[in-house]
């Protein structure tokens, strides 16, 4: 039975609809979990509070699958209670005020969903609980193993801090791809499926000549996401041999505070060549969206492709499965990712395709001031979410990438296989200043439309940033002094 009070849903014992059908698993060492359900545990029984975020308001098998594993998880704990709460926040800089809030105000669910980027920030704070000695104990539900040893090497190496500290723990990985259909690039000519730049350009001309739409571009808002992907991928296909000039910690990844520092000292400048660059490469390709694009949301674009007026859209694994599931759709659909730049289209380019996907997403965290009776039951949890049999159901049912080395993604989602290699810098991505995400879609829907120069777009942009970044520097008490707080 379920319990629904003002959006808050209690999950109780009982079955719930759509709920998956895991096996049991042996007793956990944290002692929260014996893996079989008793009536005679005399373990004390724990309310453990969370909040879950979804992509969709409209779609509810993400909710329900949170609540079966909610219900899974205390039909082998029966001394613990879940109450879950599942919100749309309808975008990332709100996911981050409410997270921001409720950390401030020690209001904080015992555990909730959080991102990677902004795990750390918050540890640094006191505002979460340092996991990094829970990532090196075995788990039943891990088959004895840590979560250093199940959780994939590539992944690791994102959630891991300057400090060498993990904060969060990742349910799943998102993968960005190019969906498109098939019947239409044959129709049109296209005989294999494009890898470069200019392959890419061509094969939409021809898509173009062909009558129909060549790519489905929703850029009504930033919670669209295509212009922030696209941008971001750009970028670091043109910047991607300074990266060791950027990445002064060396764990492989451009932080919170090296981008701070890099924007300080002026080693990122959009201002100037190559990041400046990027943005006449998005308007040259604009030419093959769909008409009216800067009002086109997400649902839109999937009706012109699932109809066959647009013949690619972009996507991650999970926004997919509107298509892969869609009864409207008469035509066979793949993916590949978006094509990347080579020295034919910039001098600077590393002529390799950089992912955005593989990134870390669904990130559970819990706050410092959990109580200390629920903490062992929530690391518990946490632990639980990563077993094969709840990553092998939300690959299945939710079209989520598993974060555990070396799974078995479903055939329908092999196309989303992490094929390039892992960006560094995430320069306009919303969980670095929200602002920056904010006025570089808007910005660039009037720079786009042709009324502003693109010298003015970036001139207004690159203030929002340097804003963001000295707020940083002050909030943090980082400078250059102190090298940003950056630690090798």
């Amino acid at each position: 039975m379920r319990k629904v009070k003002k959006g808050l849903y209690t999950v109780v014992a009982g079955a719930l609809a759509g709920m998956l059908m895991l096996s049991g698993c042996s007793k956990s060492e944290t002692g929260a979990g014996n893996g079989e359900a008793s009536e005679e545990s005399s373990a004390p029984s724990i309310e453990l509070n969370m909040t879950m975020m979804t992509e969709s308001q409209n779609d509810t098998s993400e909710k329900e699958a949170w609540e079966s594993i909610a219900q899974s998880y205390m039909d082998k704990n029966p001394g613990v209670t879940i109450n879950m709460e599942v919100q749309n926040f309808g975008g990332v800089e709100q996911h981050r005020a409410w997270v921001t809030t409720q950390l401030i105000a020690g209001t904080a669910p015992d555990i909730f969903m959080t991102r990677r980027i902004w795990d750390h920030e918050d540890l640094n704070k006191g505002q979460l609980v340092d996991l990094t000695p829970y990532f090196k104990e075995p788990s039943a539900y891990l088959g004895d193993k840590s979560l250093e040893g199940t959780i994939s090497p590539s992944v690791l190496a994102q959630l891991i801090g300057a400090q060498k500290q993990y904060a969060s723990v990742p349910t799943y990985v998102d993968v960005v791809r190019v969906l498109y259909n098939k019947d239409l690039f044959t129709k049109a000519g296209i005989e294999k499926v494009p890898q470069t730049w200019n392959e890419f350009m061509d094969a939409q001309a021809k898509l173009k000549d062909s009558g129909v739409t060549p790519f489905a571009f929703p850029n009504s808002k930033p919670g669209d996401f295509n212009y922030s992907w696209t941008s971001r991928i750009l970028t670091e296909e043109l910047i991607a041999n300074t990266y060791p000039e950027l990445d002064v910690s060396g764990n492989g990844f451009i932080e919170i505070n090296e981008y701070v520092r890099g924007v300080d000292q002026g080693l990122i400048d959009i201002e100037k060549s190559p990041y400046k660059d990027m943005f006449g490469i998005i308007k040259d390709w604009s030419q093959y969206w769909s008409k009216g694009y800067n009002g086109l949301d997400m649902n839109s674009s999937n009706d012109l492709f699932l109809r066959g007026e647009a013949a690619m859209i972009m996507r991650t694994s999970a926004q997919s499965k509107v298509m892969f599931e869609s009864k409207a759709r008469q035509f066979e659909m793949a993916s590949f990712p978006l094509p990347y730049l080579t020295q034919d289209n910039h001098p600077d380019a590393a002529g390799k395709l950089m992912e955005i996907g593989g990134v870390p997403a669904g990130n559970l965290a819990i706050p410092a001031t959990i109580p200390k009776e629920k903490l062992e039951a929530a690391i518990d949890f946490l632990r639980f979410t990563v077993s094969p049999e709840i990553q092998g159901s939300m690959a299945d049912k939710l079209y989520r990438a598993p974060v555990t080395e070396n799974a078995d993604l479903p055939e329908k989602l092999a196309g989303f296989k992490f094929a390039g290699e892992q960006m560094k810098l995430n320069i306009y991505g919303g969980e670095v200043d929200k602002n920056v995400t904010e006025n570089n879609q808007k910005l660039g829907q009037l720079f786009l439309d042709g009324k502003i120069t693109q010298e003015k777009y970036i001139s207004q942009l690159k203030k929002v940033m340097v804003d963001g970044v000295n707020k940083l520097m002050t909030t943090n008490d980082w400078n250059k002094e102190n090298n940003y707080g950056i630690t090798k």
